[in-house]
């Protein structure tokens, strides 16, 4: 399988389809196959891009077509894979401690 229908199918998951500008934010060799090798660092840039995804709209509706995604999944997935791969965590409200 390639990078970019890896990307793809992951996120696909989600309900979530990606343009070819996203591939190429994504961007890691999309014509590479996926191998032992390359597969963490293909999983941290997908993580990397989640956060760009929930600025979009969650659905989308026209015409009688309504599509849309699973929020809380992806930012389920996000939070694990922060953990999994030492990234640090962009979205999550943890309390923060203040001294007055």
């Amino acid at each position: 399988m390639i990078t970019s229908d890896y990307i793809k199918q992951k996120f696909q998951t989600f309900g979530i389809q990606l343009s070819e500008a996203d591939l190429l934010d994504i961007s890691l060799g999309l014509d590479e196959e996926v191998t032992f090798d390359n597969k963490l660092k293909i999983d941290v840039a997908i993580a990397k891009f989640v956060p760009s995804l929930l600025l979009r709209a969650q659905s989308i509706s026209e015409s009688g077509f309504s599509m849309s995604w699973n929020i809380q999944g992806i930012k389920d997935y996000y939070s694990w894979a922060c953990k999994q791969y030492g990234l640090k965590d962009e979205l999550s409200n943890k309390p923060k401690v203040t001294f007055l």
